[in-house]
């Protein structure tokens, strides 16, 4: 047993210079995650662009699924691509940068970091008491093939300090590879998210995921004792009878002749309602993100007696022909990928999978979401203000999650029918 661990000790040091392991093939980095105090002076040079970049991708899949509901998560994606863009090097990571709407990777790093940070002290409430509680918790990982592949020390150290991840060196030809991958995921997602990693083969050298878990309860909760059956107009031609929840509080509030806009308060984040009158679809290719904040920001108090259904349901979105149509193009072809800065002849592999799976529920006390971004890849063988408002949302809407003080969209959403699942 000592001689194969010994073995197993110095196959890793031929590949992975300065890093030690433990018994579980978690690699430790000489690197530590970078602690920062929690500050408000988020850069909004990239705030603004992983907002944009969520709301291109939402429209996207609105416009490829505008009959079924929808959870993205715009942070998760763009924290995955960040990381990759951290390893690739010339057209691969100008085409990454384009599609993050950003001209230059400056201050990214920096950014995520923080927010990382943020997120680790709004969800440290053991010491607070007789409080709304808040739970964010954002966690990263990369696995890469343990044997034969040189990965650069630099990207692991960055990986770790920046991102906090963690580090593996597996064995993906393994069938318990997945196994432990999908524990990871399903531990980092309240249990939300299972068998996500649905096999793993040889060809396999490296997979970046990114986990987002959310959970909040509301400011204001809903008695379920005005819970009732009620009617959502799904269309014109279906209607479904669903538990439609009912209040009647002081909530920020903003009415047009094209949408009412409502927010519903957790303790560190809103869940921003934005209900058109005429035609959803309209309204979303009609917008953008920069547009839907201005809206936002001409919210203020009413009181609103408001219906509001409860839903659950799962997403798994295909993300490979996306981000091929928004321009990431060279990073699937391994002719033409360059993750140099990442592996040593980094231009060997490609992308091979992408994808991001969703899950959200909603109900009197509070939401409850989680999203995972994999990135796998792989070497290629060949009103009067003063007024109650009424609004009832029964019909299809808009909603975004948002992290209050950061300002980041960490979750965005399309309800058509509350009892799909």
């Amino acid at each position: 047993m000592k001689v194969r661990i010994m073995l197993f000790l110095l196959t890793l040091s031929l590949f992975v210079s300065g890093c030690t392991t433990n018994t579980n093939n978690e690699i430790k980095s000489d690197a530590n995650f970078n602690v920062t105090k929690a500050t408000r002076n988020y850069n909004e040079n990239i705030i603004k662009p992983i907002n944009k970049t969520g709301y291109d991708v939402l429209s996207y899949l609105n416009n490829e699924n505008n009959d079924k509901n929808i959870l993205f998560s715009p942070l998760s994606l763009t924290t995955a691509l960040s990381m990759l863009e951290n390893g690739a090097k010339e057209v691969t990571q100008k085409e990454i940068l384009n599609f993050l709407n950003l001209k230059n990777d400056e201050g990214v790093n920096k950014t995520y970091n923080q927010l990382i940070n943020h997120f680790y002290e709004i969800s440290d409430n053991e010491n607070v008491e007789n409080r709304k509680t808040t739970f964010i918790n954002m966690a990263n990982s990369f696995w890469f093939k343990n044997y034969n592949l040189k990965i650069r020390k630099d990207y692991i150290d960055e990986i770790k300090s920046s991102y906090d991840g963690d580090i593996y060196a597996v064995d993906f030809s393994n069938e318990n590879t997945k196994d432990t991958m999908n524990e990871w995921i399903e531990n980092k997602t309240n249990g939300l998210l299972k068998n996500t990693i649905k096999k793993t083969d040889s060809l396999d050298i490296a997979y970046l995921i990114n986990t987002l878990y959310f959970k909040g309860q509301w400011l204001h909760e809903f008695n379920e004792n005005n819970t009732k059956k009620k009617d959502f107009y799904v269309n014109n031609d279906l209607k479904e009878t669903v538990d439609m929840m009912n209040g009647e509080e002081e909530r920020n509030y903003f009415e047009s002749e094209e949408v009412q806009i409502v927010e519903l308060n957790y303790s560190d984040a809103s869940m921003y309602v934005f209900l058109p009158k005429n035609d959803l679809n309209d309204f979303i290719n009609e917008n953008d993100s920069i547009k839907l904040n201005e809206l936002i920001k001409k919210t203020n108090s009413n009181k609103v007696d408001l219906s509001f259904p409860k839903f659950k349901f799962t997403n798994n979105n295909d993300l490979v022909d996306l981000l091929k149509s928004f321009g990431i193009k060279s990073a699937f072809d391994y002719k033409l990928s360059n993750f140099d800065y990442m592996i040593e002849s980094g231009n060997e592999i490609a992308i091979t999978k992408a994808f991001q799976n969703t899950a959200i529920e909603v109900d009197e006390k509070g939401t409850e979401a989680a999203a995972v971004t994999v990135i796998g890849m792989a070497k290629l063988a060949a009103k009067p203000m003063n007024e109650t408002i009424i609004m009832n949302c029964n019909k299809p809407f808009l909603f975004i999650i948002k992290d209050r003080d950061s300002n980041v969209d960490l979750f965005s959403g399309i309800l058509r029918n509350p009892n799909e699942k």
